[in-house]
C-alpha cells in the first residue's frame, strides 16, 4: 500500500495525529487542567456554565486554527513539490 491508498482507507488520520506526546505539551495539559479544576471550585453554577463555554469556544477557534496551519503546510509541501520536478 502506499500512503495515498492508507489516507483513502482511513488508516492514516491526521487529525488524530494533532496530539502532542511531547513532555513539554503534557506539562503545560496538567497545570492547565488542574488550574482550571481550582478555578471551578471558586465559582458559581452561572460562572461555571460561561467557564465552560469559553473553553469550548476556545478549543473550537484552535482546531480550525490546526485545520488551517495543516492545509497550509500540505499546500507548501505540494508547492515545493512542484519545484522539485521542474525542469531547469
Amino acid at each position: 500500500m502506499n500512503t495515498i491508498q492508507d489516507l483513502y482507507y482511513g488508516r492514516i488520520s491526521p487529525y488524530e495525529m494533532s496530539i502532542s506526546t511531547a513532555l513539554e505539551y503534557q506539562k503545560l495539559k496538567t497545570l492547565a487542567d488542574r488550574n482550571e479544576d481550582l478555578l471551578k471550585e471558586t465559582l458559581s453554577n452561572e460562572q461555571k456554565e460561561l467557564l465552560v463555554k469559553l473553553i469550548e469556544s476556545v478549543t473550537d477557534i484552535s482546531s480550525i486554527s490546526e485545520r488551517d496551519m495543516f492545509i497550509a503546510g500540505f499546500r507548501l509541501g505540494m508547492k515545493l513539490m512542484i519545484d522539485v520536478m521542474k525542469d531547469e
